[in-house]
């Protein structure tokens, strides 16, 4: 159902740039519960609003349901997240 291939994101300001995630692989299939866990500030945020179409990644590839969301406009992620997804941050 979810799956990321090579996932990164890259958040840059006027002097100073910020990798958050770098080339993320995961897989999560139908039904399964997961858990993510880290010490503050390792990119768990940012993977979870990547992941609920919150935000896209600056490179790589994630697919939902098979479908790639590289495309997605903003009102199509909204769509998404509000017929399919239950984040708990």
């Amino acid at each position: 159902m979810i799956r990321t291939h090579k996932i990164s994101r890259v958040f840059t300001s006027e002097d100073t740039e910020t990798t958050a995630l770098r080339e993320v692989d995961l897989e999560i299939e139908e039904g399964e519960f997961v858990a993510i866990m880290g010490p503050s500030g390792c990119g768990k945020s940012t993977l979870l609003n990547l992941l609920g179409l919150a935000d896209k990644p600056s490179s790589g590839s994630y697919f939902f349901d098979g479908n790639p969301t590289d495309a997605i406009t903003e009102k199509g992620m909204t769509r998404m997240r509000r017929g399919n997804m239950g984040l708990i941050f």
